[in-house]
Parts: C-alpha cells; sequence; structure tokens
C-alpha cells in the first residue's frame, strides 16, 4: 500500500478502542537482514517488559508481518522504508511503502505510532515530473527517494532542414505544429494524471524550447503549481535526477512554512484563526477546530505523537518545521491555525 493521508487518518481512529496495536517501522536501505536483525533485536528488548498477553499478542502479530514481508521479497519490491500495523482484535493489517527511510521503530501501545507517517507525509510531498525533448515525454511522480513512471510517449519531432528558402520555412512551419500538437498531448496527459495523484508541485525538465511549447498547452491551475523549470537530458539517471530536484523541493517547503508562519502570527496578532499553548492547542484539536498544526521537528516525541494522532482524527494538516525556526521556537515549538473560532 502507498503512503497517502487517507491511510494515516484511518490508522489514527484504531486510537477509539481499548486493544493493542503493533507499529512496527523498518528502513531498507541497509537491506532486508540488517532490518530483521533489527527487529529481533528490538523484539527481545521489548519481552522482559510485557505481560503474557502481550507477548503472546506480539509473537502472533510478528508472524503476520513475516508473511507479509515474505511476500514482497517475493514480489521484489523495492522501497527505502516500510510501515506495518497490526490490531489482532478485528484482524486488521496494515503494510505501507514509504518514500524514504524512517527512523526504525517496534511499538506496543493501545493505538498506531503515526508521527513518522505525517512527517514523511509532510517532507516529502508528492511532485509531479514531466521531462520531455524532441524525442518524447515522461511523466513521473516523485516523492522521497522513489520516482516512478505515472505515463510515457514518444514522437520524433524533426530537426530543421539545411535547406533555404521556402523549404526552410515549410520544414519550420511542419516542426512547429509537431511540437505543438506534441506539447497539447502531453500536458492533457499530465492534467490527468495530476489530478488523480492529488500533485500540488509541478517540475518540467527537459529542452528549453519544448518546456516553453509545453508551458503554453497548460490550463492555468496547472501553471500555478510549477515550483521550477530545470534543463536536462533525458539520457539521464532518475537518481541523478532526485538528487538535482532535492534542493529545489527542500527550499519550497521551506517557504510554504515561511508562508504559513506569517499568516498565522497575522491572525495571532489581531486575536483571528491562530492559538498558541499546549493546553489551548489540545482543546482546539478536540473541538476540530485546527487547520493547520505546526510541530517542531525538536518536539519531544510522546508529545508530538499525541497532537499528530489528534491531528490526523479530525484531518488537520500537519507542518513538521526545522528546530531553528524563530518564529515557532518563540510560541514553544507548537502553534495552529484555525478552521474557525469559538466563544469559549
Amino acid at each position: 500500500m502507498k503512503l497517502n493521508r487517507t491511510v494515516v487518518r484511518e490508522l489514527a481512529r484504531l486510537a477509539d478502542n481499548e486493544r493493542t496495536i503493533l507499529s512496527v517501522y523498518l528502513d531498507l536501505t541497509r537491506g532486508w537482514d540488517d532490518a530483521e536483525t533489527y527487529m529481533e533485536r528490538e523484539k527481545q528488548r521489548l519481552l522482559p517488559v510485557l505481560t503474557a498477553n502481550e507477548k503472546d499478542y506480539l509473537e502472533t502479530s510478528l508472524s503476520f508481518f513475516h508473511d507479509t514481508a515474505h511476500e514482497i521479497k517475493e514480489q521484489n519490491v523495492r522501497t527505502p522504508g516500510l510501515a506495518f500495523f497490526a490490531d489482532l482484535g478485528t484482524e486488521y493489517t496494515c503494510t505501507i511503502e514509504l518514500d524514504a527511510p524512517p527512523d526504525p521503530l517496534i511499538a506496543i501501545d493501545d493505538e498506531a505510532i503515526l508521527h513518522p507517517l505525517a512527517l514523511i507525509l509532510d517532507e516529502y510531498e508528492r511532485v509531479g515530473i514531466i521531462m520531455i525533448d524532441a524525442s518524447g515525454a515522461r511523466i513521473l511522480i516523485a516523492a522521497g527517494e522513489k520516482m516512478e513512471d505515472a505515463d510515457s510517449l514518444k514522437t520524433k519531432i524533426h530537426h530543421l532542414s539545411k535547406v533555404g528558402g521556402w523549404s526552410q520555412m515549410r520544414y519550420q512551419r511542419r516542426r512547429e505544429k509537431q511540437i505543438q500538437h506534441f506539447s497539447k498531448n502531453i500536458a492533457e496527459r499530465a492534467v490527468v494524471t495530476f489530478q488523480n495523484e492529488h500533485v500540488q508541485r509541478i517540475i518540467i525538465a527537459g529542452r528549453d524550447r519544448m518546456i516553453t511549447a509545453l508551458e503554453k498547452e497548460f490550463p492555468q491551475e496547472l501553471k500555478k503549481k510549477i515550483i521550477a523549470t530545470i534543463r536536462w537530458d533525458l539520457g539521464g539517471t532518475d537518481h541523478e535526477f532526485l538528487k538535482r530536484i532535492r534542493p529545489i523541493l527542500e527550499q519550497t517547503e521551506r517557504e510554504q512554512e515561511e508562508h504559513l508562519l506569517n499568516r498565522f502570527i497575522s491572525e495571532l496578532r489581531r486575536g483571528g484563526l491562530a492559538v498558541s499553548g499546549i493546553e489551548a492547542i489540545r482543546i482546539a484539536l478536540d473541538r476540530g477546530q485546527v487547520d493547520t498544526l505546526f510541530l517542531s521537528m525538536g518536539l519531544n516525541e510522546q508529545l508530538t505523537e499525541e497532537l499528530v494522532s489528534k491531528a490526523e482524527i479530525t484531518a488537520s494538516s500537519v507542518e513538521f518545521v526545522p528546530p531553528t525556526n524563530g518564529v515557532l521556537q518563540q510560541q514553544g515549538g507548537i502553534a495552529a491555525l484555525l478552521r474557525y473560532k469559538t466563544k469559549s
């Protein structure tokens, strides 16, 4: 299963019962053997502090996980990280492929551990990519350390003829029509793909002339989502491309945070749709008032988990902000923009 906001909110609702939940996060960048060694070590650490029933639960839940892991290895699925959750009371299990390696974790609790999922969703938002040149185009979805083809189209746009005069002009017109037709086709495909994938950020890469032609065919709502256009050779590797765009994505994320925090300060100054202070934010979350919850990455992990779980249940957005951010630090590492205000 792919990581998305709907899955996280489904997991958040597991906290509504009194059953025991197993949460597993694995970093697979060093391979399955390393991950399995970590799991066995953590299992031995947990067993002495569990009751007899909890030990039974852990063993059974891990057997489900090992069955799932065997299937993933058999299918040769490549993913930098994996999350697994089990609620045996309802025979519920959930396996999620992660777009980036998480901090490894195995936990037994009365709710699913969600803050690593929320952090990956925030820091590694899915980005729509179009690579285009005269030989074809690729439409891709990138997130974290993964980039997958969603659509592609081959073409052959002729180079300008070396013949002068009317022949040159005729070939030029023909080529311009080819470029326009091809760009229109790609733009239409991208609209459908990016809508289906709920993409809010787009990067276009390729040759200058093709990029310009493609942008002309983009509908206005898609143009607003373009965060960068870069010159790129389609013969380059996906790994090289991800490395190239990572600083762009990080800058965009920081700019979004700054914009939202500036809005928070403005609302707070005029007594508007903003609230600060842990207790006030807890109350606002319980009431479903919070639109955007800001959490410092340096905040206490237990508090972060509590607030993220409340936010996911009420469909609030969560923004994780670097601990160096001065605005959020002045608020104790936590702040919120509200959907509405109450009288009390």
